[in-house]
């Protein structure tokens, strides 16, 4: 299992043309066939339920980016 933190960039509720940056937190784990990944919270308790198999790690991390409206992943 590997955490992994996704930028998240959304329009500021109060400063019109400003985004403010939030970070979620999502783990991977490999079944031994496959790739899921979950949000979790700081301290690893998961917030969703596994999301569905890939093949790969990066495609399953493509997929939280995606899903989540990430901006890119934090190295």
């Amino acid at each position: 299992m590997t955490v992994h933190e996704i930028m998240v960039a959304e329009p500021h509720s109060c400063r019109r043309g400003f985004f403010r940056h939030l970070y979620a937190r999502v783990e991977t784990h490999h079944t031994g066939q496959y790739w899921t990944w979950w949000q979790v919270d700081e301290s690893g308790i998961p917030l969703t339920d596994a999301e569905r198999a890939f093949r790969t790690e990066d495609a399953a991390l493509n997929d939280a980016v995606e899903r989540l409206n990430g901006v890119s992943l934090v190295v």
